[in-house]
């Protein structure tokens, strides 16, 4: 089975195993198939069982562990790349993805042989890192197009990323495109904003593209104020935010690269705010 999807501008190939089903949140961005399997994929995953006593992988205490959370692992071992996701809480069972370091066009997503059904694969994907070759981002935010351009919204969480966007769909009649993960992509110099297959709560899987007009961080006052940030200061602010994986120099080094672009090529700045239409006001007038 082959699933095809164009995700910021990219074409992504998923080989299946048939039993395997669609993903659910990459559906809205499905492309059609003749088109995409006459061209070359950017990106090829292959999705393949196995047992789920018995993991296609090194073990984990002989691999080095570079970065975790409370649902994935990272680890390099021989050359590789390899991300273990847990399926459900309480269930010992886990996806990996591999890919060997270098080689980003391609990757292997292996899923337990009893759960093919089982419709959160593509949360293995590890896009965030997949992206970086391309020139592409993934960054904590939340998303909204407004007069044919994209306005990212990034903060830590619980700041107040989804209340401004949904204010600027209240008062300016803006679309919101995600509400958590927006893809930036650095083009020959044009910075455009695009919807993602990664929205949290929001579940807004949206196929968008648009210039991205302006980047804001967001922090709680008691008063509405805004500016322009210094390039040193967004540098640090939009690190925090993103997914540069420090402990792969090659991938760092991309993500650094396209991460300059966007801060030298689009205005960032940075908002204290109350959760009312002053704040709308506020970015509005510096983006007119």
């Amino acid at each position: 089975m082959q699933y095809f999807y164009r995700i910021a501008d990219l074409v992504i190939a998923v080989d299946a195993v048939d039993g395997v089903p669609e993903m659910y949140n990459f559906q809205p961005f499905r492309c059609d198939a003749a088109a995409a399997a006459a061209a070359a994929a950017d990106i090829r995953y292959h999705v393949r069982p196995y047992p789920a006593d018995s993991p296609p992988v090194p073990p984990e205490e002989a691999m080095e562990l570079v970065g975790q959370d409370y649902v994935n692992r990272l680890y390099l071992a021989d050359g590789r790349l390899f991300k273990r996701v847990g399926m459900l809480e309480g269930d010992p069972r886990a996806m990996w993805f591999e890919q060997r370091i270098g080689d980003w066009h391609q990757a292997t997503v292996h899923i337990p042989d009893d759960w093919l059904d089982y419709q959160g694969f593509g949360n293995v994907f590890s896009l965030e890192k997949t992206l970086l070759p391309f020139g592409g981002l993934m960054l904590h935010c939340s998303l909204i197009e407004h007069e044919g351009r994209m306005i990212a919204f990034s903060a830590r969480s619980g700041a107040g990323k989804s209340t401004q966007a949904g204010l600027w769909e209240k008062h300016k009649g803006a679309r919101i495109i995600n509400g958590d993960r927006g893809i930036l992509r650095n083009v020959g110099g044009a910075i455009n904003a695009y919807g993602s297959p990664y929205a949290g709560s929001s579940l807004l899987f949206i196929d968008v593209k648009a210039p991205l007009a302006a980047i804001v961080m967001l922090e709680q006052a008691k008063e509405n104020t805004i500016r322009k940030m210094p390039q040193d200061e967004a540098l640090g602010l939009f690190v925090s935010q993103s997914s540069l994986p420090l402990w792969q120099p090659e991938l760092f080094e991309m993500g650094m690269e396209t991460l300059e672009a966007i801060i030298t090529g689009v205005p960032m700045y940075k908002l204290s705010c109350l959760p009312d239409e002053g704040a709308v006001e506020c970015v509005y007038e510096c983006l007119k």
